[in-house]
């Protein structure tokens, strides 16, 4: 009977531990993950817009009455503006126009004629966007934009559910 050795060498002896690792793609790969950390980094605060916390955390810094300002998207083509705080009646306007362009253009008149006629020591201190569920995005950011033009910083977005029936 014959007998074979078929793991090799002699019984007594095991194999080393010691295997050599090629560092060099280890350290390719670091690398290129630090690059694209960086890059990311960079590339979020080239596309950011600046925006206080309209409700919340600060304090407020002067005696002004605030009063805070709602915009509705009802459709691409109309929008519903109220005008509401400081223990007042709540003050509604719309803004209509047959395409984008001449939306825009009612939509600056309406807030000027809001400003003016708010009182002394009265300023709008937020305003609240709420687009309802079928508006396009791209009259959404235009009426921001609007806004921004208007000196108005204070901006924030209501999101649409779609979940619920009454938009």
């Amino acid at each position: 009977m014959a007998v074979s050795n078929i793991g090799g060498g002699s019984l007594g002896r095991r194999r080393s531990l010691d295997a050599e690792i090629n560092l060099v793609p280890f350290i390719d790969l670091l690398s290129m993950c630090i690059c694209f950390l960086l890059m990311t980094a960079v590339w979020s605060q080239l596309n950011s817009i600046p925006v206080k916390q309209a409700n919340g955390t600060e304090g407020a810094a002067s005696t002004a009455k605030t009063l805070d300002l709602d915009i509705h998207l009802l459709s691409n083509t109309s929008v519903s503006l109220t005008l509401k705080g400081a223990g007042k009646a709540p003050r509604t306007v719309q803004a209509q126009g047959k395409d984008a362009e001449s939306l825009l253009q009612n939509l600056a008149a309406q807030i000027q004629f809001l400003r003016g006629s708010l009182k002394v020591g009265e300023e709008i201190s937020a305003v609240m966007v709420t687009p309802k569920s079928g508006v396009e995005y791209g009259t959404m950011v235009s009426v921001m934009d609007v806004l921004r033009k208007n000196r108005m910083v204070n901006l924030g977005v209501v999101p649409v559910n779609p979940n619920l029936s009454g938009d």
